[in-house]
């Protein structure tokens, strides 16, 4: 595998990797802002209050994305099953 390959193959990692993560981060970021705008409005501030929801919110992502993320790496691991075994 040459240069180009390996940095080919990194790029697609990462960008995959990027893709996975992004759902995630999202529902934490709104979750977040959301438990942020109830905190302030309501002079709540308790821990658990902060984590609850993010955590429910991070669960409920997985349920509804999961067969999203099988498949996308699925087809990566194909990907780069089928560039491996075309070097040799």
């Amino acid at each position: 595998m040459n240069a180009l390959g390996v940095i080919a193959a990194a790029r697609d990692m990462l960008v995959l990797g990027l893709l996975l993560v992004s759902p995630f981060l999202a529902a934490a970021i709104v979750a977040t802002f959301l438990i942020g705008l109830f905190q302030a409005g309501t002079r709540i501030n308790d821990v658990t209050l902060s984590f609850v929801p993010r955590f429910v919110a991070i669960m409920l992502v997985v349920y509804l994305a999961s067969s999203w993320m099988s498949v996308r790496m699925a087809g990566y691991i194909e990907r780069s099953m089928i560039a491996a075994t075309s070097i040799e």
